[in-house]
Protein backbone atom coordinates (compact mmCIF):
# COMPACT_ATOMS: atom_id res chain seq x y z
CA UNK A 1 0.00 0.00 0.00
CA UNK A 2 1.43 2.99 -1.23
CA UNK A 3 -0.92 5.75 0.20
CA UNK A 4 -2.71 6.40 3.38
CA UNK A 5 -5.90 5.92 4.24
CA UNK A 6 -6.54 9.41 4.04
CA UNK A 7 -5.37 9.29 0.88
CA UNK A 8 -2.01 11.19 0.74
CA UNK A 9 1.64 9.25 0.11
CA UNK A 10 2.74 7.38 3.24
CA UNK A 11 5.20 9.58 5.15
CA UNK A 12 8.30 6.62 5.89
CA UNK A 13 11.63 7.26 7.56
CA UNK A 14 14.47 5.01 6.58
CA UNK A 15 16.11 5.19 10.11
CA UNK A 16 20.01 4.56 9.66
CA UNK A 17 20.01 4.87 6.19
CA UNK A 18 23.15 5.33 4.72
CA UNK A 19 23.96 6.83 1.56
CA UNK A 20 19.97 6.90 0.63
CA UNK A 21 19.65 3.75 -1.56
CA UNK A 22 16.20 2.83 0.44
CA UNK A 23 14.99 6.37 0.38
CA UNK A 24 15.71 6.86 -3.37
CA UNK A 25 13.75 4.13 -4.18
CA UNK A 26 10.95 5.11 -1.86
CA UNK A 27 10.78 8.36 -3.59
CA UNK A 28 10.72 6.95 -7.02
CA UNK A 29 7.57 4.76 -6.07
CA UNK A 30 5.72 7.97 -5.10
CA UNK A 31 6.22 7.79 -1.79
CA UNK A 32 7.14 10.78 0.73
CA UNK A 33 10.59 9.32 2.34
CA UNK A 34 13.15 10.92 4.06
CA UNK A 35 16.16 9.07 6.07
CA UNK A 36 18.41 9.70 9.24
CA UNK A 37 22.05 8.30 10.56
CA UNK A 38 24.22 9.17 13.06
CA UNK A 39 26.90 8.68 9.86
CA UNK A 40 29.37 6.39 12.77
CA UNK A 41 33.18 6.23 12.57
CA UNK A 42 32.47 2.63 11.64
CA UNK A 43 30.17 3.15 8.72
CA UNK A 44 29.99 6.86 7.37
CA UNK A 45 28.23 6.75 4.39
CA UNK A 46 27.33 10.32 4.07
CA UNK A 47 30.02 11.50 1.33
CA UNK A 48 28.23 9.33 -0.75
CA UNK A 49 24.90 10.85 -0.24
CA UNK A 50 23.50 12.06 -3.97
CA UNK A 51 22.89 15.65 -3.93
CA UNK A 52 19.30 15.50 -4.90
CA UNK A 53 18.70 13.31 -1.94
CA UNK A 54 20.61 15.38 0.83
CA UNK A 55 17.26 17.64 1.50
CA UNK A 56 15.47 14.49 2.44
CA UNK A 57 18.70 13.05 4.53
CA UNK A 58 19.48 14.20 8.32
CA UNK A 59 22.29 13.32 10.25
CA UNK A 60 21.42 12.60 13.66
CA UNK A 61 22.82 13.70 16.92
CA UNK A 62 23.00 11.53 19.83
CA UNK A 63 20.42 8.90 19.26
CA UNK A 64 18.00 11.91 18.72
CA UNK A 65 15.73 11.80 15.63
CA UNK A 66 15.30 15.47 13.89
CA UNK A 67 11.86 15.19 13.38
CA UNK A 68 8.41 15.86 15.59
CA UNK A 69 6.71 13.82 17.10
CA UNK A 70 4.42 11.29 15.37
CA UNK A 71 5.36 12.51 12.18
CA UNK A 72 5.57 9.25 10.25
CA UNK A 73 3.34 6.29 9.10
CA UNK A 74 6.78 4.22 9.13
CA UNK A 75 9.80 4.14 10.71
CA UNK A 76 11.81 0.83 8.77
CA UNK A 77 15.55 0.23 9.20
CA UNK A 78 17.87 -2.42 7.63
CA UNK A 79 20.74 -3.77 9.29
CA UNK A 80 20.77 -1.28 11.71
CA UNK A 81 20.35 -2.64 15.33
CA UNK A 82 23.04 -4.67 15.68
CA UNK A 83 24.95 -1.17 15.64
CA UNK A 84 23.14 0.37 18.10
CA UNK A 85 24.90 0.58 21.61
CA UNK A 86 21.39 1.77 23.21
CA UNK A 87 18.47 -0.37 21.62
CA UNK A 88 15.98 1.35 24.16
CA UNK A 89 16.93 4.89 23.74
CA UNK A 90 16.78 4.12 20.11
CA UNK A 91 13.28 2.61 20.66
CA UNK A 92 11.97 5.38 22.60
CA UNK A 93 12.83 8.10 19.44
CA UNK A 94 11.36 5.48 16.64
CA UNK A 95 8.30 5.68 18.90
CA UNK A 96 8.03 9.60 19.01
CA UNK A 97 8.20 10.03 15.71
CA UNK A 98 5.27 7.40 14.65
CA UNK A 99 2.12 8.30 14.35
CA UNK A 100 -0.42 6.34 16.32
CA UNK A 101 -0.98 2.70 14.95
CA UNK A 102 2.18 3.36 12.95
CA UNK A 103 4.49 0.49 11.84
CA UNK A 104 7.99 -0.06 12.87
CA UNK A 105 9.63 -2.13 10.34
CA UNK A 106 13.18 -3.68 11.19
CA UNK A 107 15.87 -6.26 9.62
CA UNK A 108 18.61 -7.12 11.45
CA UNK A 109 20.25 -10.24 13.27
CA UNK A 110 20.16 -11.47 16.99
CA UNK A 111 22.64 -13.59 18.45
CA UNK A 112 21.62 -16.18 16.87
CA UNK A 113 22.38 -15.94 13.75
CA UNK A 114 24.91 -18.22 12.23
CA UNK A 115 26.86 -15.76 9.64
CA UNK A 116 28.43 -12.74 10.70
CA UNK A 117 26.92 -10.86 7.52
CA UNK A 118 29.52 -8.27 7.71
CA UNK A 119 32.49 -10.45 7.12
CA UNK A 120 30.89 -14.02 6.20
CA UNK A 121 32.71 -15.65 9.42
CA UNK A 122 30.75 -18.16 10.53
CA UNK A 123 29.92 -17.93 13.97
CA UNK A 124 32.41 -14.93 14.62
CA UNK A 125 29.93 -13.03 17.00
CA UNK A 126 29.51 -15.65 19.29
CA UNK A 127 33.28 -15.33 20.33
CA UNK A 128 33.37 -12.82 23.43
CA UNK A 129 35.15 -9.44 22.46
CA UNK A 130 38.61 -8.32 22.56
CA UNK A 131 39.96 -11.81 22.56
CA UNK A 132 42.46 -13.64 20.83
CA UNK A 133 40.43 -17.08 20.36
CA UNK A 134 38.51 -14.64 17.85
CA UNK A 135 41.32 -13.60 16.36
CA UNK A 136 42.62 -16.88 15.29
CA UNK A 137 39.25 -18.22 14.61
CA UNK A 138 38.99 -15.48 12.45
CA UNK A 139 42.60 -16.31 10.65
CA UNK A 140 41.84 -19.93 10.04
CA UNK A 141 38.86 -19.83 8.06
CA UNK A 142 40.12 -16.83 5.93
CA UNK A 143 42.80 -19.54 5.41
CA UNK A 144 40.26 -21.78 3.72
CA UNK A 145 39.03 -18.94 1.29
CA UNK A 146 36.19 -17.70 3.89
CA UNK A 147 35.67 -14.19 4.26
CA UNK A 148 35.07 -10.73 2.48
CA UNK A 149 36.23 -6.86 2.12
CA UNK A 150 40.25 -8.33 2.23
CA UNK A 151 41.45 -5.20 0.41
CA UNK A 152 44.44 -7.22 -0.06
CA UNK A 153 45.41 -7.76 3.93
CA UNK A 154 47.36 -10.31 4.77
CA UNK A 155 45.01 -13.58 6.45
CA UNK A 156 46.19 -11.95 10.35
CA UNK A 157 46.11 -8.47 9.30
CA UNK A 158 42.37 -8.70 8.07
CA UNK A 159 41.26 -11.12 10.99
CA UNK A 160 43.08 -8.39 13.28
CA UNK A 161 41.33 -5.33 11.42
CA UNK A 162 38.06 -6.80 11.05
CA UNK A 163 37.68 -8.17 14.74
CA UNK A 164 38.65 -4.68 16.42
CA UNK A 165 36.19 -3.29 14.14
CA UNK A 166 33.11 -6.23 15.81
CA UNK A 167 34.27 -5.18 18.92
CA UNK A 168 34.13 -1.73 18.58
CA UNK A 169 30.99 -1.31 16.40
CA UNK A 170 28.67 -3.98 17.05
CA UNK A 171 25.95 -5.29 19.62
CA UNK A 172 24.47 -8.55 19.10
CA UNK A 173 21.57 -9.39 21.25
CA UNK A 174 19.34 -12.25 22.55
CA UNK A 175 15.88 -12.73 21.26
CA UNK A 176 14.43 -12.59 24.31
CA UNK A 177 15.95 -9.08 25.20
CA UNK A 178 14.90 -7.63 21.45
CA UNK A 179 10.99 -9.19 22.26
CA UNK A 180 11.33 -7.20 25.88
CA UNK A 181 12.39 -4.00 24.11
CA UNK A 182 9.99 -3.99 20.70
CA UNK A 183 7.02 -4.86 22.82
CA UNK A 184 7.61 -3.06 25.92
CA UNK A 185 8.45 0.89 23.93
CA UNK A 186 7.25 0.42 20.68
CA UNK A 187 4.19 -2.12 20.74
CA UNK A 188 2.64 -5.58 19.55
CA UNK A 189 5.94 -6.97 17.85
CA UNK A 190 4.99 -10.05 15.21
CA UNK A 191 8.01 -12.10 13.67
CA UNK A 192 7.75 -11.82 9.37
CA UNK A 193 10.48 -13.73 7.85
CA UNK A 194 8.63 -15.40 5.59
CA UNK A 195 7.91 -12.59 3.87
CA UNK A 196 11.62 -11.60 2.88
CA UNK A 197 12.54 -15.43 1.80
CA UNK A 198 9.12 -15.29 -0.04
CA UNK A 199 10.10 -12.04 -2.04
CA UNK A 200 13.97 -13.31 -1.95
CA UNK A 201 13.00 -16.39 -3.79
CA UNK A 202 9.73 -15.52 -5.60
CA UNK A 203 7.66 -17.65 -3.83
CA UNK A 204 9.55 -21.34 -4.55
CA UNK A 205 9.63 -21.72 -0.84
CA UNK A 206 6.47 -20.75 0.15
CA UNK A 207 5.42 -24.47 0.64
CA UNK A 208 7.85 -25.19 3.62
CA UNK A 209 6.41 -24.55 6.72
CA UNK A 210 6.45 -21.13 8.25
CA UNK A 211 8.56 -22.11 11.09
CA UNK A 212 11.08 -23.48 8.50
CA UNK A 213 11.00 -20.54 6.59
CA UNK A 214 11.42 -17.98 9.53
CA UNK A 215 14.47 -20.61 11.06
CA UNK A 216 16.43 -20.21 7.52
CA UNK A 217 15.77 -16.21 7.65
CA UNK A 218 16.87 -15.79 10.98
CA UNK A 219 20.01 -18.20 11.11
CA UNK A 220 21.19 -16.40 7.97
CA UNK A 221 20.20 -13.03 7.76
CA UNK A 222 18.40 -11.49 11.02
CA UNK A 223 15.10 -11.01 12.33
CA UNK A 224 12.10 -9.55 10.42
CA UNK A 225 10.33 -7.81 12.88
CA UNK A 226 7.11 -5.36 12.77
CA UNK A 227 6.27 -3.77 15.43
CA UNK A 228 2.70 -1.52 15.90
CA UNK A 229 2.78 1.73 17.86
CA UNK A 230 0.86 1.53 20.92
CA UNK A 231 -2.33 3.65 20.69
CA UNK A 232 -1.96 7.05 23.26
Amino acid sequence: MHKHAAGRPLRILDYGCGSGQIVRLLREHGLDAWGCDVFYEGGDYSPQIPMELQPYIHRMLGNAIPHSDASFDVVLSNQVFEHVPDMEAALIEIGRVLKADGIAFNLFPDRGVWREGHCGIPFLHWFPKKTNARIYYTALLRSLGLGYFTKGKTIMGWSRDFCTWLDRWTYYRSLAEIHAHFGRIIGQTRHAEEDLLHARFDGRLDGLPRSLQRLIVRKMAGLVLVSVKKAA
